[in-house]
């Protein structure tokens, strides 16, 4: 026999409306009802009716706004051929992805765009939020109006959001002080360069970076961190100043993948072929210093994913009432050297 509403009601001694409210993830219902309803739905065998629910949502889009954080950085590129290929595949079902391109890493510009979306009426918004608090409560606003998050690439504390989609990143830092540590057996001095502080992802690097190599190697020395480095230009600037004052560096950790161009760049023009060099991302600019073998390694992060899958996490919810699996579903990461930077 069917499982309907109207059972699922009867057997949870609650209105066939809190079902609904239920099983369409809608606000006005307490989380102990909610809960207890859920279990009675799946010990009953209730399975949604998604071709219903797709023919609601032809009539009257379920819209999703997504925000890419910086439309010049290639890996945001990536990010963005991650999540038209999700709309794509699921275009068939009412979904509309609504999707702003940031062209800056600029707090106001995506406050502005979190706010247009949020007045396209969607019912989720996927982004790569800046920890900032003015970012913090705008997000707050739209939880408290069931408008579900996803964060992607970086993540930001403080918020209701349903995962974060993205590398490991506090384990990433500390993997490219275990390779910076394997690169100088005997110890050595150490460049960090990093971006923009109001990014979460680049502080986890760093610290991860750090934490290992205090635990691990103390015969390495970072001598000096850079901050607020945001393309390559910036980094080309501050390496070559920092070289031509320092003559006892063994090898440079960038946090960003945006600024490894500016600083093989300067490695390059004052011949510091010598210097060990750790980085992020499979992007032109670094196959290219990989190649002539000015960076040693660099890690990467499967960046269509992190665009593909927050898209596929909120058909799952929206139209199987799935919630993902953790709080962190955490993107492949691999260390790319010359010998395979092909594959």
């Amino acid at each position: 026999m069917r499982v309907t509403i109207r059972s699922i009601a009867e057997a949870a001694n609650v209105s066939r409306g809190t079902v609904d409210k239920v099983l369409n993830n809608r606000p006005g219902v307490s989380q102990e009802v909610r809960e207890r309803v859920k279990k009675i739905a799946e010990e009953m065998g209730y399975k949604p009716n998604v071709a219903g629910k797709a023919l609601a949502f032809q009539k009257k889009p379920l819209r999703i706004g997504v925000i890419i954080l910086n439309k010049y950085d290639p890996l945001f590129q990536e990010v963005y051929e991650g999540v038209k290929r999700a709309s794509y595949e699921l275009k068939g079902f009412g979904i509309a992805v609504e999707c702003c391109v940031m062209s800056s890493v600029n707090v106001q510009e995506q406050l502005m765009f979190i706010r247009e979306l949020h007045n396209k009426n969607i019912s989720a918004l996927v982004l790569s939020p800046l920890d900032e608090e003015i970012i913090r409560e705008e997000l707050k606003k739209l939880t408290t109006q069931n408008i579900k998050i996803i964060t992607f690439n970086t993540d930001i504390t403080g918020i209701e959001r349903m995962c974060f989609v993205g590398q490991d990143l506090k384990k990433s830092g500390r993997v490219a002080g275990d390779l910076i540590g394997k690169l100088l057996p005997n110890g050595g001095n150490v460049l960090v360069i990093t971006g923009i502080g109001k990014i979460k992802a680049l502080q986890e690097r760093l610290a991860g970076f750090k934490e290992i190599i205090e635990q691990e190697y103390p015969n390495i020395n970072i001598i000096q961190v850079l901050e607020n480095i945001h393309d390559s230009q910036s980094s080309y600037l501050k390496t070559v100043e920092f070289l031509k004052r320092q003559d006892s560096l063994n090898a440079i950790y960038v946090t960003n993948g945006i600024g490894t161009g500016g600083v093989g760049k300067a490695i390059q023009e004052l011949n510091k072929r010598h210097i060990k060099f750790v980085c992020f991302d499979k992007i032109p600019e670094t196959i290219e210093l990989i190649k002539d073998k000015i960076v040693d390694f660099t890690i990467t992060q499967d960046p269509f994913m992190q665009g593909y899958l927050p898209i596929r996490i909120l058909f799952e919810y929206f139209f199987y009432n799935k919630l993902p699996d953790s709080q962190q579903i955490y993107t492949k990461m691999e260390i790319i050297t010359k010998e395979n930077i092909d594959i």
